[in-house]
């Protein structure tokens, strides 16, 4: 019994962006994908709602079958390290990258294209995430005890849900409000995806997101990193529509 709630416990904690990010993030890809990824996209799902099914791989980690998948969903980055593998802990690169080539070569069937998909819509979310950038010494901020408007949690999981959360939006309205603005030289520029780019700048904004004081946090960690938050969801958005229309291109 203690291994099965131990095994349960370890899955939850590697939840990314919770449920409302990663639909944030599927709804910004979706409003800027190519029409040839549009239509190929249709053809697979029978839609293109990519905030819709941006949360299954998360859900299916109760389901014995995705077991080994549970290691997909981050990346270790060592300090004063860029990525330089799964070695170090993690296979979320190395599962966007194969499966990538996997959806470029065509040769899967209609299942196992769509577990690939969906698994590529939301690892690249997770990516964009910082603490599911890790630095091999805390499970990716779970092991950093704080409080959140004196709730008790960790800082994992402030980013994962509790930021997001407060703000009180919908993912649609939320993925409509952080575009508000942008001119179409940015979107250019953020539609040229480098997975290595994203997962080295999720690292790289560690201090911040670690500057967290006595670990009371409130408004004030809130009006420090909403802008970070919301453009790491905005650029997961971008980047994951570069991915997938660089596939069906």
């Amino acid at each position: 019994m203690r291994h099965i709630i131990m095994l349960l416990l370890s899955a939850s904690l590697l939840l990314g962006w919770g449920k409302t990010g990663h639909r944030v993030i599927g709804k910004i890809a979706e409003e800027n994908l190519s029409p040839e990824a549009n239509e190929a996209i249709t053809q697979l799902l029978g839609h293109t709602d990519l905030g819709r099914i941006g949360n299954w791989a998360d859900e299916v980690k109760s389901d014995p079958q995705w077991d080994h998948s549970h290691d997909w969903h981050y990346c270790t980055v060592l300090e004063g390290h860029d990525y330089e593998g799964p070695e170090a802990g993690g296979r979320a690169v190395q599962k966007v990258i194969e499966f990538t080539k996997l959806l470029k070569k065509g040769t899967l069937g209609k299942q196992d294209q769509l577990d690939v998909f969906r698994f590529i819509v939301h690892i690249v979310g997770d990516l964009h995430q910082p603490l599911h950038v890790g630095n091999g010494t805390d499970r990716g901020g779970n092991d950093v005890k704080v409080t959140w408007f004196r709730d008790q949690t960790n800082l994992h999981r402030v980013w994962d849900s509790q930021m997001i959360d407060h703000m009180q939006y919908s993912y649609t309205e939320y993925a409509q409000q952080i575009q508000l603005g942008l001119g179409e030289v940015e979107k250019t520029v953020m539609l040229n995806a480098d997975i290595m780019q994203f997962v080295n700048t999720s690292r790289s904004i560690h201090p911040q997101v670690y500057e967290i004081g006595d670990g009371k946090l409130s408004w004030k960690y809130i009006y420090k990193n909403r802008e970070l938050m919301e453009d790491r969801l905005l650029k997961g958005g971008f980047h994951l529509a570069a991915i997938l229309n660089d596939i069906y291109q």
